[in-house]
């Protein structure tokens, strides 16, 4: 840190420190933290630093934005590891022979932490995303989400101003990126991500399920060229087709505290209501069956007692939950019932190349089998 004092100043301001940034949720901007967000099966990372903060870039167990911490126990390492050796707790004998091999942050780096599913699933070999600008053109993840020299990264590459701001696949591709005109007129409604990520999954199994009843069960029911698909409650699949829905880049989101709809799945986190600035774009979908307070009618968020699947025992239960909900300061009924939820998150990698891009007839036509009713239209338009 004495040789990086700028790097210092300009980490401190940066998401992945503060896990601080502007989301428009529930109707509103807000500054929304990541240490209190409850989308991931309602298990709130403030309550589970041992767990969820092991992808921050801090070495202390507590709050990201903790005033008390210092300049170091910022995690250099974390994202300037060149060896593959690096994870945190690693030994101290370790430690010296890593940083003397430090250098630019890496796809592996990123995916370290953005490519674990915040390590909701047991562990699979890592491989890099399965997307033409990576495979194909080399691009690392700085070359759409760039960091202007400061470690200040955006979420989306932007080019030009005002009227002729473009934002994302634009950014590159430009607004009519097709030689047919017809297929630049679809653009108009149609995300890019739609067409030409036609599955995800791809390259690992991604959770379709957890199922907190099932948590002590740890037999694996199937394995597909070795990757566990099914383990402790967790129920994985490859090759998922999306699900389509009307986005404009804002979010419904679950909040501590809300009540759960009898007889109804709890959204924990989708798209927001549809508006001029919407178009049709791919999300991933994962469903739980977890814990709701009886008497409060609010999502139960356990205090996980181990740092990878199982993560939570039926007979640790009682406590485990009593603990979580004491973490975020909601009263415990002590007594719990089953909630059903799901969860729609946008899929933005794993980009095909154009030649196995969907078609026309995988969405329209009788045969295509495509729920155009989801979408608000009478029929395929």
């Amino acid at each position: 840190m004495k040789c990086h004092k700028e790097q210092v100043n300009d980490i401190k301001k940066t998401v992945h420190w503060t896990w601080l940034r502007k989301r428009n949720m529930n109707g509103k901007t807000v500054l929304a933290s990541m240490d209190n967000d409850l989308s991931r099966f309602a298990i709130a990372p403030q309550s589970n630093p041992k767990v969820c903060h092991r992808c921050h870039i801090g070495t202390f167990p507590g709050m990201p934005f903790s005033p008390n911490t210092t300049n170091q126990q910022i995690n250099c390492l974390i994202c300037h590891d060149t060896t593959g050796l690096y994870t945190p707790g690693v030994e101290v004998s370790m430690l010296e022979q890593i940083a003397r091999r430090a250098g630019k942050a890496s796809v592996h780096n990123c995916l370290a932490c953005h490519d674990q599913q915040c390590g909701l699933v047991p562990s699979t070999t890592e491989t890099v995303t399965n997307d033409v600008h990576m495979q194909r053109y080399g691009f690392t993840c700085l070359r759409c989400h760039p960091d202007s020299g400061h470690h200040v990264l955006t979420r989306t590459t932007t080019t030009g101003t005002d009227r002729d701001r473009a934002v994302g696949c634009a950014a590159c591709h430009g607004q009519t990126p097709h030689t047919l005109a017809r297929l630049n007129q679809h653009a108009l409604l149609v995300g890019c991500q739609s067409c030409h990520i036609p599955v995800y999954g791809d390259n690992k199994p991604v959770v379709v399920s957890w199922n907190w009843l099932l948590t002590d069960n740890e037999y694996r029911l199937y394995r597909l060229e070795g990757m566990v698909l099914a383990v402790g409650g967790f129920l994985m699949s490859t090759k998922i087709r999306p699900v389509y829905a009307w986005d404009d880049g804002s979010d419904r989101i679950y909040m501590r505290g809300d009540r759960v709809k009898p007889n109804k799945p709890t959204l924990l986190q989708g798209p927001g209501p549809r508006s001029p600035m919407s178009k049709i774009r791919p999300f991933s979908v994962s469903y739980g069956i977890q814990l709701q307070d009886r008497k409060f009618h609010y999502l139960l968020s356990p205090l996980l007692s181990r740092q990878q699947a199982p993560f939570l025992q039926n007979s640790e239960r009682e406590e485990a939950l009593s603990m979580g909900m004491r973490a975020i300061r909601l009263p415990y009924s002590g007594e719990s019932a089953t909630a059903v939820t799901v969860a729609l998150r946008r899929i933005n990698h794993g980009v095909k190349p154009a030649t196995q891009a969907l078609d026309c007839m995988n969405c329209d036509g009788s045969s295509a089998g495509f729920d155009w009713r989801k979408l608000g239209y009478q029929q395929d338009p």
